[in-house]
């Protein structure tokens, strides 16, 4: 365990170059539009690589099987234990019953030195894609932050707005929601689809958490991975209908898909395989949108384990497929178990089928520029 948590900022180069204009908005945002693309400032998100790995369960890409969806019952009774929903084998979870009182202190640490870091190098230094993994990196650390101080914690809508929409962390002077650095600092200054991706809701509905942080030189891969697993994800694009059927996530991104809804479509197929593909090309009709799953993206769906609560998780499995749980949780709870062996036997039998690692290769419409077709704004995907 790294200790302590610091935010290692390298600096490359630091160039005397004159910063781009801020944005005419006049707001408490208009200071973070400023920008310098010429920056060769680089800032490691390491520390919270390494914790990440410790604390993210990867359950892989969706096979596109829903989940049964009278969920998970104590036996003997109409009681349902944790998410009933059919995505609920789908994104990373926080192994939120395994994180010790050092891994939450340092979370909470690396919280605040992320919120700090404008005080040691001006963000306006930096360069957009430095910026963007900046934004993505402190929305998500304090979500899990959070998460991780209500715990237990079943559903993040119960509150209301109030986890989205309650100032959470002061950059620069400044009081910020996770909705003000989604939409009034990120969406505001970057118009390319693909950061919806990169906002870990805390949700199983929502984009999923990777295992690594994101860095500002590779940020736009990392991205596109995301944009893969969500938009081949039955919580992304639901199976065949006469209408399109997508997330919530896309209707309160609009904006970054005008014209609607031939923009979004577009965006679909640039990241669509096959089985998508086809539910593209058979759903016609403006899109609906699905019903979000609230249920936090944790292994337990809130719910604590039997016993110490506390300590590692080994899974194990046999050639034939059967799953057994050790250590951990004395009594890991029914509904963790259902989405350990269904994960575990997906990807055995994506193993046995060879599909591990596939890769997907499509002609897609070029524009005539040659650029990119999903990025809508400049290089950086800035505005």
């Amino acid at each position: 365990m790294p200790n302590p948590v610091r935010v290692l900022v390298c600096i490359l180069a630091v160039l005397a170059l004159p910063l781009t204009a801020a944005s005419a908005r006049d707001d408490r945002f208009a200071r973070f539009a400023a920008h310098d693309p010429q920056s060769a400032l680089h800032v490691s998100y390491d520390a919270w690589t390494i914790l990440l790995e410790d604390i993210v369960y990867d359950v892989g890409f969706s096979n596109r099987e829903p989940a049964d969806p009278a969920g998970t019952r104590v036996t003997g009774t109409r009681i349902r234990l944790g998410s009933n929903s059919r995505y609920r084998y789908e994104g990373n979870r926080l192994l939120l019953h395994l994180i010790d009182d050092e891994r939450a202190a340092a979370i909470s640490q690396y919280r605040e030195e992320l919120a700090r870091l404008p005080e040691q190098v001006s963000l306006a230094r930096l360069n957009r894609n430095e910026q963007l993994a900046y934004w993505l990196n402190l929305h998500n650390v304090v979500v899990v932050d959070e998460l991780i101080r209500n715990y237990p914690v079943t559903r993040l809508n119960r509150a209301g707005n109030a986890f989205h929409n309650d100032p959470v962390v002061t950059v620069d002077g400044v009081e910020l929601s996770l909705n003000d650095i989604r939409f009034e600092i990120v969406q505001a200054n970057w118009s390319d689809p693909r950061i919806i991706y990169g906002f870990f809701s805390g949700a199983v509905g929502g984009p999923t958490l990777q295992d690594s942080a994101f860095d500002g030189r590779r940020v736009w891969t990392q991205l596109d991975r995301s944009a893969r697993e969500y938009v081949n994800a039955l919580r992304g694009v639901e199976n065949d209908t006469a209408t399109l059927k997508v997330s919530q996530l896309y209707f309160e991104h609009r904006a970054l898909f005008e014209p609607w809804p031939s923009a979004l479509r577009n965006h679909l197929y640039a990241f669509a395989n096959g089985d998508v593909y086809a539910v593209l090309d058979g759903a016609g009709g403006d899109p609906e949108a699905l019903t979000y799953d609230w249920y936090v993206a944790d292994l337990t769906n809130g719910s604590r384990c039997g016993g110490a609560g506390r300590g590692s998780l080994v899974i194990s499995t046999s050639g034939e497929g059967n799953v057994q749980f050790n250590g951990g949780c004395e009594a890991v709870p029914p509904q963790a178990r259902e989405l350990l062996r269904a994960v575990t036997l997906r990807r055995l039998e994506m193993l046995r089928e060879g599909r591990i690692g596939q890769v997907f290769v499509r002609d897609i419409e070029t524009p005539s520029d040659g650029g990119e077709p999903e990025t809508q704004g400049g290089e950086d995907g800035s505005r």
